[in-house]
């Protein structure tokens, strides 16, 4: 019996960690941000599109720093803040504000097929579909060209 505890042990974390993965999408909700890409290749990681969302847009009432955000749909049906604040609270996301827009980590970069990246760039107007689950994370499941 102990010979076999410690496969199954790595099996069962094997299987949380995915389980987790796909369980953004499952209990999480949906939603499409506005980007505009720059930053297209880097030659250690291959190409990728750094993305900045220029709806994530702060009230001024908030300080710079780490911070805390949740999303609504906008009448377009593009996300938005819905509540943001320096202290955390259930169900939101840990971004960074320090220039004039929130970042959220899991959203700066998205990895595109070998090629594609400067068609990305030179779009200027992208749109990232990403999953954000009740607890906080976040997976982007798409990036394509915005009419």
């Amino acid at each position: 019996m102990k010979r076999y505890l410690f496969p199954v042990l790595q099996i069962i974390v094997v299987l949380g960690v995915i389980l987790s993965f796909y369980s953004i999408s499952w209990f999480g909700d949906s939603y499409r941000f506005r980007a505009e890409p720059y930053d297209p290749f880097s030659p250690v990681y291959g190409e990728y599109v750094m993305l900045q969302y220029p709806d994530l847009k702060p009230a001024d009432s908030v300080k710079k720093g780490l911070v805390y955000v949740t999303f609504t749909t906008d009448s377009d049906g593009y996300a938005k803040i819905d509540r943001i604040s320096n202290d955390r609270f259930f169900g939101s996301v840990a971004g960074d504000y320090y220039d004039k827009y929130v970042t959220i980590p899991q959203l700066n970069q998205y990895y595109v097929e070998q090629g594609t990246g400067k068609g990305y760039e030179d779009a200027k107007k992208l749109v990232v579909k990403a999953d954000v689950s009740p607890w906080g994370t976040v997976r982007a499941t798409d990036l394509s060209v915005r009419n």
